[in-house]
């Protein structure tokens, strides 16, 4: 870190991180910059949002000198959930999910030391996605139950890896119980409305808080 205390956090990820679908000031990334420079004046938060719409854990991984390493950031979120696609040449094993999140957490550490902070993928509803009737995903229980196996090795990693975990995953089927699937998951069943971006920058903000106190040495700015 700088000696303007320049904190610089790299959200990493698919269409999830990227969120083209609500105004800027409306993405997740966005929301979260806010909330952290408000709650830590002292700190000049820097946000880059390295989201790419449809992306793997694979192609994440080829762009990962340019969109993240460059940017020598403190802090790094992960997000990916199109392993699991049902494209042959694209679709990634649950085994070459886990050993890409470790070629990730090792690329970040030995490049800049930034910590690795995990997120599971949000539910997908099934029956509002245009793959819906998919032969790949009706074999395999449908789209959100196989999503369910990478959700689990994404927890799995973070525990074994010691790595911060955001389970986006639970958090939100709990507020959808609540309060209507309408109200976190856009029509497409799959991204999110500007609710469930604002949900996912507070639980992101959780996470991250602690480890931003102890960059100004265990307190927070008044």
């Amino acid at each position: 870190m700088s000696d303007d205390k320049l904190t610089t956090i790299v959200t990493f990820g698919d269409s999830i991180t990227q969120a083209v679908e609500q105004a800027c000031d409306n993405r997740w990334p966005d929301i979260l910059r806010r909330a952290l420079q408000e709650r830590f004046p002292a700190l000049s938060v820097k946000m880059v949002n390295a989201g790419v719409g449809g992306n793997t854990s694979r192609e994440g991984l080829a762009r990962i000198e340019q969109d993240v390493l460059k940017h020598r950031p403190c802090f790094v979120t992960a997000e990916f959930g199109n392993d699991a696609t049902p494209e042959p040449d694209r679709h990634v094993s649950l085994e070459e999910f886990a050993a890409n999140l470790g070629r990730i957490r090792t690329r970040l550490l030995e490049s800049c030391g930034a910590q690795l902070v995990l997120l599971t993928f949000p539910p997908i509803i099934d029956e509002w996605h245009s793959f819906y009737a998919h032969e790949f995903y009706r074999k395999n229980g449908g789209q959100d139950a196989y999503q369910n196996h990478y959700r689990k090795q994404t927890r799995a990693f973070a525990q074994a890896s010691n790595c911060p975990l955001v389970d986006v995953d639970a958090a939100f089927r709990k507020a959808m119980r609540a309060d209507g699937r309408e109200l976190y998951i856009l029509p497409d069943g799959v991204h999110l409305t500007a609710r469930g971006n604002q949900l996912v920058a507070g639980l992101v903000m959780d996470c991250l808080s602690e480890q931003m106190a102890r960059l100004l040495g265990g307190s927070e700015a008044e």
